[in-house]
């Protein structure tokens, strides 16, 4: 026969349980948004590496450069929920400033939201020379925020 635990034992191994699993629950929960903030962000990239890929190969898909550029704006108005939580320890390369510098980190997304649309415009009139110039000023963008706001290669949790 099993030994009957006093209503205070049984108390005492919820709690410990309770503790011993709390960790590991917000663990699992910075995981995901990690994750999430991640798809996000690939998304943005992998719409910059289209346009690249169009521009580099004269490729005749202007019409596409427009809405590449749309769904970079529109990505890019996820990224302020996608980082609401602080989150910069394990797989991820946020840097504390995004928290540290929230009006500098949120006016670099405004500055790509309408970067963004700058070169969605240039598509649209399907002008050559303003869509170069509105797509570096769109990678300025990205690069000007990664490298303030995101670790830098060397540091990411990539390479350890």
């Amino acid at each position: 026969m099993a030994p009957t635990l006093s209503p205070s034992m049984r108390l005492a191994l919820v709690l410990a349980a309770v503790v011993v699993a709390a960790p590991s629950a917000r663990a699992a929960d910075d995981v995901a948004y990690v994750k999430y903030r991640q798809k996000v962000m690939q998304g943005i990239g992998a719409d910059m590496g289209a346009i690249s890929e169009i521009l580099k190969n004269g490729l005749p898909f202007t019409a596409a450069i427009a809405l590449h550029a749309d769904k970079i704006g529109d990505s890019a108005s996820l990224i302020p929920t996608a980082f609401e939580k602080k989150v910069t320890e394990g797989a991820t390369d946020a840097k504390p400033e995004i928290w540290m510098e929230p009006d500098e980190w949120k006016g670099a997304i405004h500055d790509l939201e309408k970067a963004a649309d700058a070169l969605e415009e240039a598509a649209d009139d399907d002008d050559p020379e303003a869509i170069s110039a509105a797509f570096k000023t769109l990678g300025k963008s990205c690069g000007g925020c990664h490298d303030h706001f995101r670790k830098p290669k060397e540091e990411s949790y990539k390479n350890q």
